[in-house]
């Protein structure tokens, strides 16, 4: 653990305390390969902070860890959801409600994704 506080790696509990705000700091100052790091959530913000540790040899590839609370049969409950409102948003023209289901969508495949790789 002195290791890798002594080489600046946070654990990923560490990271979790950290606001987004500081998250988006941290990605700009040790991380500047990290692109889009403004339109990312903060748990997407984790995930590619550790991705990038893990690809320049900083932390062990063993480290990932699924998200909690997210197993993938519930992120495909909240897709049907997402995609019921997408489907009624088109019929009815509403690209603002179209826009934010195909967002949604987007979103949990990726956590999806996520998740299964680190299981």
């Amino acid at each position: 653990m002195q290791e890798k506080q002594a080489e600046g790696i946070m654990e990923r509990e560490e990271l979790e305390k950290l606001t987004a705000t500081k998250l988006r700091e941290l990605c700009g100052e040790k991380y500047p390969e990290i692109v889009g790091v403004s339109g990312m959530e903060k748990e997407e913000m984790i995930e590619a902070i550790i991705s990038e540790e893990v690809r320049l040899g900083l932390r062990p590839k063993t480290g990932a860890v699924a998200p909690k609370g997210q197993g993938v049969s519930n992120l495909k409950a909240q897709i049907r959801l997402f995609k019921r409102q997408r489907d009624e948003a088109l019929t009815a023209k509403n690209y603002h409600g179209l826009r934010e289901a195909r967002a949604g969508i987007k979103r949990l495949k990726k956590r999806m994704r996520k998740h299964r790789e680190a299981s």
